[in-house]
C-alpha cells in the first residue's frame, strides 16, 4: 500500500517506526519544520515533504497524525488526494474529516512516550471507517502491528477515550500527588510501585469496586480524619482527598472488614 503520514510528533513517529517493521514502510512524510520532517523521513527512509499540496494524490492511505484541534485544517487541505484519511484521535469523531467514503480512525490506545515497547502486539487498536474498501485496508496494517483489533464508532470511541482520562491521566495525577507527599519526608518513590502495579491488576483480574480497600471501605472515620489533618498544608491533595474519600463512602455504604 502507498501510505502517507501527515505529522512528525510522537503518534506520527511510533506509526512510522511500527509500520516499517511489519513492512508497510510510508512512502512520504508531512510536517510544519523542515528539519523535524527530514529527520523523521530519514530514520523511515521516506521522503519529506514540506507542503500539503506537494503530497502525490495518488496513495492509498493518509494518517493524519496531528493535534485534535488540526485535523480538520489538515484534512481540508488534502481535498487533492484520492486515497482514504485516517486520523489517529480517539476523541475527534470521524466526521472532522469531511467525507462520505474513504475516510477512517487509526486510534492506538496508549500513551506515546520516547520509552514506548518496540511492538504493539498488546495495544488495543480502534477502527472506524466510512466504506469497506478502507476498513479492509486498515484491517490489514492493524492485523500486522496488534493481536488487540477493535472496531468502534465515533461514540463508542469518545465514551473509551473519556475512560481512557480517568484510567491514564487521572491515575497519574493521583500517583504525582503521591510521590510528593513521600518526597517532602525523603522518602523514595518506589515504595509505592508494588501497591500501583497490584491495584491495577487486581481492579481487571476482579473488578475494581470489588477489589476497593482503604479507610474509606472500611467507614475508618479516624484514620480519615488523620489524613485530612496532614493534608491542611497542601490544598490541592486535601481537596481531592476529601472528594474522593466522601464518593467512596457513598459508593461502599456497608463498611468491609
Amino acid at each position: 500500500m502507498k501510505i502517507y503520514i501527515i505529522g512528525t510528533g510522537k503518534v506520527a513517529t511510533l506509526l512510522g517506526k511500527m509500520l516499517v517493521k511489519c513492512g508497510h514502510r510510508p512512502l512520504g512524510v508531512f510536517g510544519r519544520d523542515q528539519k523535524t520532517t527530514n529527520a523523521l523521513a530519514k530514520v523511515l527512509g521516506s521522503y519529506g515533504y514540506n507542503a500539503l499540496k506537494e503530497i502525490p494524490a495518488n496513495g492509498d492511505l493518509y494518517f493524519i497524525a496531528v493535534k485534535d484541534d488540526a485535523i480538520a485544517s489538515v484534512a481540508k487541505s488534502l481535498r487533492h488526494v484520492k486515497g482514504a484519511l485516517i486520523h489517529t484521535s480517539g476523541a475527534t469523531p470521524l466526521a472532522i474529516l469531511g467525507r462520505k467514503t474513504k475516510a477512517g480512525v487509526f486510534y492506538p490506545v496508549s500513551t506515546i512516550r520516547e520509552n514506548f515497547p518496540k511492538s504493539l502486539k498488546k495495544v488495543p487498536l480502534c477502527l472506524e471507517a466510512t466504506d469497506e474498501a478502507t476498513m479492509k485496508k486498515l484491517g490489514i496494517l492493524a492485523t500486522a502491528l496488534s493481536n488487540k483489533i477493535y472496531l468502534l464508532d465515533s461514540s463508542e470511541r469518545a465514551r473509551l477515550h473519556l475512560a481512557a482520562v480517568f484510567t491514564n491521566n487521572f491515575t497519574n495525577h493521583l500517583l504525582g500527588i503521591a510521590m510528593n507527599l513521600l518526597d517532602k519526608h525523603e522518602l523514595p518513590p518506589e515504595l509505592l510501585e508494588f501497591l500501583a502495579i497490584s491495584t491495577v491488576r487486581n481492579a481487571f483480574e476482579n473488578g475494581a469496586i470489588e477489589s476497593q480497600t482503604g479507610p474509606a471501605v472500611r467507614h475508618d472515620t479516624r484514620t480519615i480524619q488523620r489524613h485530612l489533618n496532614a493534608l491542611k498544608s497542601d490544598k490541592q491533595a486535601y481537596e481531592i482527598y476529601k472528594l474522593i474519600t466522601n464518593q467512596l463512602l457513598r459508593v461502599h455504604k456497608k463498611p468491609k472488614n
